[in-house]
């Protein structure tokens, strides 16, 4: 049943949830690339069913994170937006790059006979492709992160500061 859960989506934006889904579930993507690994070594799913999945593992995979933050400072709650952002914003350039160029074949082409390594190739290149087009934009990340999670009065009264010289 849950592989046919997996493999019944021919949109791929279902893909991307139920990967998110599922990888929020168990709270691991390296998990969840496995069980995909496995699904296809089977012949039970295709690579190109399982594209949508990874770029989906890759945003559920920010659970972990999210939950680590409950209940901590605003600057923890913050790289936890930082992160959801770099995984949301991978995924959809990631999808759009699957979806205009011949990198999805390229990534075949390395692994022929290997699915699950295809699997594995395509997982990782999401990784290092966001990290190099995300590096330069740093800095702006931080400041939408605090754009969205602006300090509150009472945590700015608790910061370190002097109390009778200012500015």
């Amino acid at each position: 049943q849950f592989t046919s859960v997996l493999t019944m989506f021919e949109n791929p934006l279902l893909g991307v949830l139920t990967g998110l889904v599922f990888t929020a579930v168990i709270q691991s993507s390296s998990a969840s690339v496995g069980v995909l690994q496995a699904l296809s070594m089977t012949g039970a799913i295709s690579y190109q069913v399982a594209i949508p999945i990874i770029m989906g593992q890759n945003i559920g995979t920010c659970i972990t994170a999210v939950l680590a933050s409950i209940g901590t400072s605003r600057n923890a709650k913050r790289t936890t937006v930082i992160h959801l952002m770099f995984n949301l914003f991978g995924t959809a350039l990631f999808t759009l790059l699957c979806q205009t160029t011949p990198l999805t074949g390229f990534l075949q082409s390395l692994a022929p006979a290997s699915p699950s390594a295809q699997i594995a190739l395509t997982h990782t290149m999401f990784n290092i492709v966001t990290t190099m087009v995300l590096l330069p934009f740093g800095n702006w990340m931080v400041k939408a992160a605090i754009r969205i999670l602006p300090d509150s009065k009472k945590e700015k009264e608790l910061l370190p500061h002097l109390k009778y010289i200012t500015q």
